[in-house]
Order: structure tokens, then sequence, then C-alpha cells
């Protein structure tokens, strides 16, 4: 079996770079980041709400969510894990990665996949006027809201303050990255530079719709999987919730 590739390794070939320019509903954006995952490409997309929401990593809870961020439109369940988060500022993106070729590595483990991404984040925010680095350790827990809890190779300010941070899935050897970016206003083509030190060759997108059949497959995905009960379940089938 080959062995594990390093993050100094890692440089995409070819990056789809899609900046969604439709503002969409919370699970509207949730389905149209796993549409792209199973495209089984490189994909980069930076996207938009239409209403105020909060998304919550796939094991966290819609209660939750609502005690610590009250009156938002929309209390979102994110497929990827990570914390609690407030959408109703900042910048949010996706990069996908596709499985490796059965003859390649496969990715490392998460923590050197975040060292990357954030990595080249990083080295995009600061090309765009934005003073930041690689946070080296985990801050001391803040509590279930992400931007409270800074971890290590989150992107940070000079006084410790987050400013970048994402929650990761694996799924049959690919990678969904969603991340935010917030508290800064990097220049005008930050998603450019990003996307350049992340790939050899880069293809850039404004269209509202990646491909022919996308809006049809958005709402059948959002139909069957995003908008019913199960994927609002607080259970996650799996657990008891408490009754005090």
């Amino acid at each position: 079996m080959p062995g594990i590739v390093s993050a100094r390794e890692l440089r995409l070939p070819f990056l789809r770079v899609w900046a969604d320019p439709v503002p969409r509903r919370g699970y509207e954006n949730m389905a149209a980041d796993e549409l792209l995952l199973h495209r089984g490409e490189a994909w980069l997309r930076v996207y938009i709400w239409a209403r105020s929401a909060v998304s919550y990593g796939y094991f966290d809870t819609c209660s939750v969510a609502r005690n610590i961020f009250p009156n938002a439109q929309e209390y979102v369940r994110r497929w990827t894990g990570g914390g609690i988060v407030d959408h109703r500022h900042g910048i949010t993106y996706t990069l996908t990665l596709p499985s490796p070729p059965e003859s390649a590595p496969p990715y490392p483990p998460a923590s050197c996949l975040y060292e990357w991404i954030h990595g080249a984040l990083a080295h995009a925010l600061q090309q765009s006027g934005v003073e930041c680095s690689l946070l080296q350790e985990d801050a001391p827990d803040g509590g279930r809201a992400c931007w409270s809890s800074p971890v290590a190779s989150d992107i940070v300010d000079p006084a410790g303050r987050k400013l970048a941070g994402a929650g990761q899935r694996r799924y049959r050897g690919a990678v969904l990255h969603q991340g935010l970016i917030q508290e800064c206003s990097p220049l005008p083509g930050w998603e450019r530079i990003f996307a350049a030190e992340l790939s050899q060759v880069i293809e850039f997108s404004v269209s509202p719709a990646p491909w022919s059949d996308f809006e049809k497959e958005l709402a059948e995905l959002c139909n069957a999987k995003y908008e019913t009960p199960n994927w609002e379940d607080e259970t996650h089938g799996r657990r008891r919730l408490s009754q005090s």
C-alpha cells in the first residue's frame, strides 16, 4: 500500500474556482458543497447566504446553536465536523479534494491538511492586506462556539484573535473542507491567490451554475437529505436526548 503523502508534498494539478454569485438558503449551500465533492474533482467555492445563518457541526445540535447564537433566520447542520459558526458576518468558502487514484498515496491526516490549506489561505490573506499567522497550538477551550476555541493551524491576527477556521469530512477517500473567514476584510482577488497556492493550474468561474444540471441536482439532494426530518433529528439516530 502506498505511504501517506506529507502536507509539504501536496499540490493539486488542477483546481476549479467557483465564485458562486447566487445567494442560497442554508441547506442549498450544504447540498451544493456535497455535489462538488461527488464530482471527483478539486473545487474551491466561495459563496454567500440568502438569509442570516448559523451552522453547527454534524455531531452538534440545533438547540445548542440557538442558545449560543439566538435570532438567526436559519440554523444549519453541516456534513462536516467542527463547532458552531455564526455566518452573519464573514466569508464562507469550500474546498473539495477528490479521492486519490488507487496507485497514489492517501491524503495525510486532518491536522496536516488543515496546516496545508490554512497555510495557503494565510499567505493569500497576507498578500491581501491582512496581518495574520497560523496558530501553533490549541488555545484554551472557550466552549462550543467555534470562534471562542481556536485550535492549532487556525489563522489568527497578531493579538491572537481568530480570523479563519474550518471543519472537514472524508468520504471514500475524498475530502470536504468548509471554511470561514471573519474579523478581517481581504482585498478583492484573495481567492485567486489562495487557489494559486493550492494548485498548479486554476480555472475561474462566476457562473450561477457550475454545470448544466446543477440546479436540478441541488433541489433533489435538498429534498432527499438536507430538508428531511432525519437530518434535523438531534439524536442523530444514535443517542437519547436528556429530558432535563
